[in-house]
């Protein structure tokens, strides 16, 4: 459960602009930040799984405020092995956390679940 949410809160201070969302692990990341701030859900269901989007919105509200406790994001690694990935994201206060992806259709979704 803590890995959800610091994966979460990972998602959430990612403040790097991004294009040709799917394309990348990266990007996807990056954009699912975005969406997740403005809880666009809308969105947010081309870039995620279904199962991440209901974690989100039942989680989503409690992420207020735990950001800043980690600070800047210091760098962001992605590691794809065919259609799965890995993003790696390390931070200012030194907390490191991993976001799975799984490409579905040609594009890169986040994947999230309780289990992890």
């Amino acid at each position: 459960m803590k890995k959800f949410i610091v994966g979460l809160v990972a998602v959430s201070v990612i403040l790097m602009a991004c294009s040709n969302v799917g394309s990348s692990p990266k990007a996807t990341v990056q954009k699912f930040y975005q969406t997740l701030e403005k809880q666009d859900y809308k969105t947010m269901g081309t870039i995620a799984t279904p199962e991440t989007i209901q974690l989100v919105t039942m989680f989503g509200p409690k992420l207020q405020g735990m950001a800043a406790s980690y600070g800047k994001v210091t760098s962001i690694e992605e590691k794809i092995d065919g259609d799965t990935a890995v993003v790696t994201i390390k931070f200012e206060n030194g907390e490191e956390t991993s976001i799975d992806l799984v490409k579905i259709d040609g594009k890169w979704k986040i994947s999230m679940s309780m289990n992890k």
